[in-house]
């Protein structure tokens, strides 16, 4: 049994609990609260701002055949701000300024933390689960969003062919970085594919149930009154993810969604994508 199968397996309650948490649900079925949506976003900006220098700290370990990807991710990863950005001001929602949650917070630390102390392979599998995750996640949403949503252009971007073609790149070279791992290497990669699934089901729960501290919720609160809701989705902004697809692009890793992953390289295309 290839590496992702045996975890998908093992971890397969983790799994439904990504893809089924009622922020995903309720926002699929337009009754998310805006604010919500609005906690969602200032916190995921800041982690999107973050993952920038965990990749690219991991491009020096990385093998070559790794560099121009990791690059591309990187160049991604900017185009994503300014669609989080553009989406804000498209509903007045302030980004800039707002202080991590206690969950974002703790996310960024294990992300940074696995970056500068474990192996490539294992920081590459943290990348991988957080990424899949938000694919197949953002697909639920996809299957009934109204294509009037506000939200839709996140929806597009995640669950689009040119994400399902990176995390379907991502998931072949995970393989083949399990494969060559060692018995201790690879035990602690299905732990920190674990602990990158339970985080990333706390940033559901955290967007839901509010973005403070324990204890000091109000201390931490971002600033007062919820975003301006303004259903206007125009301006719309195409995939940040165009470029890492590449021109054979035909498919993700979707395990336990409708098609099963490929594993061809994003490298062969330098076009990037719209913003």
């Amino acid at each position: 049994m290839s590496f992702i199968d045996e975890q998908d397996q093992r971890l397969a309650p983790l799994w439904d609990a990504v893809r089924n948490h009622r922020f995903l649900l309720d926002t699929r079925d337009g009754t998310i609260p805006a604010e919500t949506f609005a906690t969602w976003m200032r916190q995921d900006y800041l982690f999107v701002e973050a993952a920038i220098p965990f990749i690219a700290g991991m491009i020096p370990r990385a093998p070559r055949a790794h560099w121009a990807p990791l690059a591309g991710v990187i160049s991604a990863l900017e185009k994503e701000l300014h669609l989080f950005e553009e989406r804000a001001a498209k509903v007045g929602v302030t980004l800039r300024g707002a202080p991590p949650a206690f969950t974002c917070h703790a996310y960024i630390q294990f992300l940074l933390g696995t970056g500068a102390s474990a192996s490539y392979a294992e920081s590459f599998t943290v990348l991988y689960a957080a990424e899949r995750a938000y694919h197949e996640s953002w697909k639920v949403v996809q299957a009934g969003i109204d294509p009037a949503s506000p939200w839709l252009p996140f929806v597009e971007n995640w669950a689009g062919p040119d994400f399902a073609g990176y995390v379907g790149f991502l998931g072949g070279e995970l393989e083949a970085l399990a494969a060559d791992a060692g018995g201790p290497e690879r035990a602690r990669m299905a732990e920190l594919y674990r602990l990158s699934l339970l985080y990333e089901i706390a940033f559901w729960e955290m967007a839901v149930e509010g973005d403070g501290w324990p204890g000091i919720a109000d201390t931490l609160a971002p600033e007062e009154g919820g975003p301006a809701w303004n259903p206007d989705p125009s301006a719309r902004t195409g995939s940040a993810w165009a470029h890492m697809a590449g021109p054979d692009a035909r498919g993700s890793d979707d395990r336990g969604s409708d098609a099963k992953g490929s594993t061809h390289s994003p490298q062969g295309s330098t076009e990037g994508g719209a913003s």
